[in-house]
């Protein structure tokens, strides 16, 4: 297995200008780039001639964006992809999705992307996309069937939490969830892929001899079509449970949790600053532009990495926060020395991975489900059979003072996992009363929501004090469009939040930062990260907040047996709720 030692990488994000010296594979690329036509040398004219096209697979859809050397989101595209369902197999905690959905919605991204109104206007071609950069959702389970098996299977996702009693019996073989966690950098729930693979194990003992290889994020499946290579890079593996301290695979471990027999079906660990292939002509052809063939691939870091660096939170002491379907808060830490291993609190949802920078980790605060609360409320309180207005919404939260006349909602939609791991949580509004409106609610969920956003704050923080909160906390995802919302983060966190002028593009614009630092271009701080609104708190919303936040922290723990009976009953009955 490859792992971080292949990286070529002179610690550049100690300064965001830093630019990526001669290696011998930048030269071998930069001739390729001149064979097709673009001008190989680092001077401004050929900057404005060159595009990354990124590529972000997520939960929700696909994104493909033509990013310039300056930071610019020049073009983009979104395709959908059909909702994750649970199955009757799996259970109420389960979440599966269509692996094939996922390269359907990359070629209709591409597609549009390119021939968009925006890349026509900008004159640009695609002889001028001078490497393809995929990042995506992260700690999935996707089977690729071996020669001659017609068996198919769905990506078990990350939100995926059947394997509660698999997560047990992982621990109780381990030798501890302790000793474990250790191990592997965190504790390892039902989410983990090592309890996942040991339920397939238990229902079907054969999925591993059918199976070619076991790929972990929906990127890796994309890269895999785009040039037939099963790969992850060390960010993405570093999620499943599967890899150690040096971010290189737990064998030993699996050996010991009898799972050495997926040991040789486990992706290859790349570099995710440089290119592990090049686009297949079939490929090409599929995404509708031939031409693209032989264009470089750069599997990227997973997406909460690629998110971090896109948010302009890859150098030490930075953090942000990403308010999207899931969620999460994420920055880059030192990383520490082995000696210093000892002392680390291990907490549920609080994962440290490998950052492209080997002195420094992402440390990541990870939420089940986050806008996802937000859709399933306005789906069903404001708009049950139409397109959802997000105007209408932040009119109806701005008629609500903030603390919502009292009302609470635990945005367990999915269950959690930090600063706990429940998959029988459920979300509850708590406080309804005669009074209680349709901008009640919803307020509430935003809030909600935030409270849980902290708590994930709080808990990556937990063994390490922060640097530095009086810097802004950048924001991004499709919850920051809202006017709202960013104030809400702002009052529970207490401090300045900064939503940023690509707050939907961060995931993108993290992955061409990797291949433009490769391609040689001057990825500046100044050009890649601009803020587009800044929200300062109340002293009066900061105090009213914190008074909440400590009755929703208490909350959980009141109805948490409440939840468990719940569970037990929708087992006994039907899938749902």
């Amino acid at each position: 297995m490859l792992g971080q030692k292949s990286l070529h990488i002179e610690n550049p994000w100690k300064s965001w200008s830093t630019s990526w010296r001669g290696s011998d594979d930048c030269r071998i690329r930069r001739s390729r780039v001149a064979v097709r036509g673009v001008e190989c040398n680092f001077a401004a004219e050929r900057l404005n001639k060159e595009w990354v096209l990124a590529i972000d697979v997520g939960t929700g859809g696909t994104k493909a964006a033509l990013i310039s050397a300056r930071g610019n989101v020049s073009a983009s595209a979104f395709a959908p992809h059909p909702a994750p369902a649970a199955t009757v197999e799996g259970g109420p905690a389960s979440m599966e999705q269509d692996q094939d959905s996922w390269w359907l919605a990359t070629k209709n991204a591409v597609w549009s992307c390119l021939g968009s109104t925006e890349a026509v206007a900008r004159g640009i071609s695609v002889a001028q996309v001078c490497a393809v950069a995929v990042t995506g959702q992260m700690q999935d389970v996707i089977l690729l069937p071996g020669p001659g098996s017609h068996k198919r299977c769905n990506a078990i996702l990350y939100s995926d939490a059947r394997a509660q009693s698999e997560a047990a019996e992982i621990a109780e073989l381990g030798g501890g969830s302790d000793l474990v966690a250790s191990i592997t950098g965190f504790p390892q729930g039902a989410s983990s892929v090592l309890a996942k693979l040991r339920w397939l194990d238990k229902r079907d003992p054969k999925s591993a001899h059918g199976c070619r290889s076991l790929l972990l994020g929906g990127h890796d499946y994309v890269v895999w079509k785009l040039c037939g290579l099963c790969v992850t890079d060390a960010t993405t593996a570093s999620t499943t449970g599967l890899t150690n301290a040096t971010f290189q695979y737990a064998e030993d471990l699996l050996e010991k949790v009898e799972l050495g027999h997926w040991i040789d079906k486990l992706p290859t660990i790349v570099a995710s600053n440089s290119p592990c292939g090049e686009l297949s002509s079939q490929a090409a052809v599929e995404l509708g532009c031939a031409a693209l063939q032989g264009v470089p691939v750069i599997h990227c870091c997973g997406d909460a990495g690629a998110c971090t660096l896109g948010a302009g939170a890859g150098e030490r002491g930075t953090t942000y926060a990403y308010l999207g379907t899931s969620g999460w808060v994420a920055g880059s830490f030192a990383k520490k020395s082995s000696r210093d291993k000892g002392s680390e609190v291990k907490l549920s949802g609080v994962y440290t991975l490998a950052h492209p920078d080997p002195s420094l980790v992402f440390k990541t605060g990870s939420i089940m489900t986050a806008g996802g609360n937000l859709a399933w409320a306005a789906s069903n309180l404001v708009a049950p059979s139409g397109a959802i207005d997000m105007k209408e919404l932040d009119a109806l939260v701005k008629s609500v003072p903030a603390g919502s006349g009292g009302l609470l909602y635990l945005p367990y939609l999915n269950g959690e996992r930090c600063p706990f791991e429940d998959p029988h949580a459920r979300a509850s509004f708590v406080g309804i009363s005669a009074v209680t409106t349709r901008g009640h609610l919803l307020r509430s969920v935003m809030e909600g929501v935030a409270f849980a956003m902290r708590s994930a704050r709080d808990a990556m923080f937990a063994d390490q004090l922060p640097e530095d909160l009086s810097r802004p906390l950048y924001l991004v995802g499709g919850g920051a469009r809202s006017p709202v919302w960013p104030a809400i983060m702002a009052a529970v966190f207490g401090q300045t939040v900064d939503v940023l002028e690509d707050a939907q593009e961060v995931g993108v614009k993290g992955a061409a930062l990797l291949a433009g630092q490769w391609l040689g271009w001057q990825c500046g701080h100044e050009n890649w990260v601009q803020v587009k609104n800044s929200f300062s708190p109340s002293t009066e919303d900061i105090e009213l907040y914190e008074e909440l936040f400590a009755t929703y922290s208490q909350a959980y723990f009141g109805l948490k047996h409440v939840h468990q009976r719940l569970s037990n009953f929708q087992k006994s009955s039907r899938i749902g709720n």
